[in-house]
């Protein structure tokens, strides 16, 4: 039933990212019913999903990972039914645990100043200036060709990004003056040639080698643990406070819904009030 729900998802033409997000998610609850005796869908009761969540729960996995397990797990048990494998899914009467309303901190100015400090070529400084200029994944920012980029307007066509949808972004004047000096050190680039070179290999950086690079600036610069997300966390919540709509910020980023944003919008509000707090004209007459 697993195999027939991956076919359904590569014919329909889902990404490898997705497919893998099902392998993360959902094989090793599979695995985990083999163990439990559970070798058959008609098998699988509430009860045997509650017990797994209680599992994950015992491993001290966050609930935002305990919460992303159940909304697989669903979307598979509901597939199932709609193919009429079974009668009705198994979580249909189960609550999935919600994950606590918390967001994560973001770089600061002092952050960003230290990780441009420790940057060792052109290239990496552009990628940081990037990243939080655009707010891009990682999987956007690697696709990216020369040829995407307009350097005179600071266009830049996000193609094929999360849901198989090309979205336009921008890049300020800085960040293009930066881009210029990386690029003015390869030999003329062609437009289908990939933006983003590995050092080591004349060939397209990886996900995994833009990981390491940043969390190799992140330690040398003392910052902590810096990712591709914790930029994208940056761009959003900077551009809420700088004043942006919530709307151009949902566009800009590529995000289906703005349910992820009200959490960035509740903590700017909340910048909001204790600013308030501190400078409202009437509780500071003197």
């Amino acid at each position: 039933a697993f195999d027939f729900y991956k076919l359904d998802a590569q014919a329909r033409l889902v990404t490898k990212s997705t497919l893998r997000t099902y392998d993360d998610r959902i094989k090793p609850f599979v695995n985990w019913c083999k163990l439990q005796q559970v070798t058959s869908l008609a098998d699988i009761k509430p009860a045997t999903v509650r017990t797994y969540i209680v599992h994950l729960n015992n491993r001290k996995l966050s609930d935002y990972t305990i919460n992303g397990v159940g909304r697989a797990l669903r979307a598979w048990f509901n597939f199932c039914v709609r193919e009429k494998l079974i009668s009705e899914s198994p979580m249909a009467t189960v609550k999935v645990p919600r994950p606590g309303k918390r967001i994560l901190p973001a770089l600061n100015t002092a952050d960003i100043k230290k990780l441009l400090d420790v940057c060792q070529t052109e290239r990496d400084e552009a990628i940081i200036l990037f990243l939080l200029d655009t707010g891009c994944r990682a999987t956007e920012l690697i696709s990216l060709n020369c040829g995407d980029i307009d350097n005179k307007t600071g266009t830049v066509l996000v193609r094929q990004g999360k849901g198989k949808k090309d979205r336009i972004v921008y890049v300020g004047a800085k960040t293009r003056k930066q881009l210029f000096r990386y690029l003015i050190h390869r030999d003329k680039p062609a437009d289908n040639d990939p933006l983003w070179l590995s050092e080591r290999r004349d060939s397209r950086l990886t996900t995994a080698g833009l990981r390491q690079l940043l969390l190799r600036l992140g330690r040398h610069a003392s910052v902590g643990r810096v990712s591709p997300h914790v930029f994208r966390r940056t761009f959003a919540i900077s551009s809420l406070r700088n004043g942006m709509s919530i709307y151009h910020l949902q566009r800009l980023m590529g995000h289906a819904d703005i349910d992820v944003l009200k959490q960035y919008l509740d903590l700017v509000e909340s910048d909001a009030k204790a600013a308030h707090e501190k400078y409202g004209v009437v509780d500071n007459l003197k």
